[in-house]
């Protein structure tokens, strides 16, 4: 996310070492720099070795914060706050003044906030109610408010389905019985498998999903409300500026 950051302000130059060399497509260019261990585990021989000004590190690679500050004046950008939309906005901030780039970071953040907030009132007006699904291989859990992927009721609007569904890192798990059940107007997917392996993976999706009883048997299914997302950008990049103009695209086709 915040190679994504820094691309978006113009700062791509300024990126001597990353983390991961598997990033989404239109990060591409960045997927050649050198890699420094991995998000959870820094390499500190190699991260110091890039002669850094400033190591950044995030929700996934926070517990290096101490080891690389020892050597490196080190920032967290992890997102802590309430909504994802404050978490960015929190982080592309600290980041511009980082880099004197303020004036650029207030006007994207302009921007993309009243994008943030034209979804959003579509998405009131229009009462829908959505789940958040997470397909895994087979395995199925659902994200609400406060959740990791709690954009689609936080930011962009939709009421929840389901008004007890637990917060945890990893969903709570359930079934396609649990679907119907909720039978929500809109059904958001994120395909991890897709997202980590970078294989499409539609045809697995067509076949348990699409094509289960249950989920045939559904008012999303019916009204053709089920949405696949781009799976790379939500489950790789959150907190990323660009990153969440595509979520805001994913969504957006619902209102198309």
């Amino acid at each position: 996310a915040q190679i994504d950051n820094m691309d978006a302000l113009g700062l791509g130059e300024r990126i001597v070492a990353t983390a991961s060399s598997s990033l989404p497509s239109y990060l591409d260019a960045y997927s050649t720099i050198e890699v420094a261990g991995t998000l959870h585990e820094i390499d500190l021989e190699i991260a110091m070795s890039t002669e850094p000004d400033v190591a950044i590190v995030a929700t996934r690679s926070a517990s290096s914060y101490e080891a690389l500050s020892e050597y490196i004046p080190t920032i967290d950008l992890s997102l802590t706050k309430n909504t994802p939309f404050e978490s960015l906005a929190y982080n592309f901030s600290t980041l511009a003044k980082v880099f004197g780039k303020e004036d650029d970071a207030n006007n994207i953040l302009e921007e993309l906030e009243h994008q943030k907030n034209e979804l959003a009132k579509k998405a009131s007006d229009s009462k829908l109610t959505a789940l958040m699904l997470m397909y895994n291989e087979g395995s199925l859990s659902v994200f609400g408010t406060g959740s990791r992927f709690s954009h689609i009721h936080d930011d962009f609007g939709f009421a929840q389905a389901d008004e007890n569904i637990e917060v945890s890192n990893h969903g709570m798990e359930i079934s396609y019985e649990y679907i119907l059940q909720q039978d929500p107007d809109v059904i958001f997917v994120l395909d991890r498998a897709n997202a980590i392996s970078g294989e499409a993976t539609n045809t697995d999706l067509t076949s348990s999903f699409l094509e289960n009883p249950l989920i045939e048997e559904s008012t999303a299914f019916k009204n053709n409300q089920i949405i696949f997302l781009t799976s790379d950008t939500w489950y790789l990049n959150n907190g990323g500026i660009q990153a969440y103009k595509q979520m805001m695209t994913d969504v957006e086709v619902i209102f198309e």
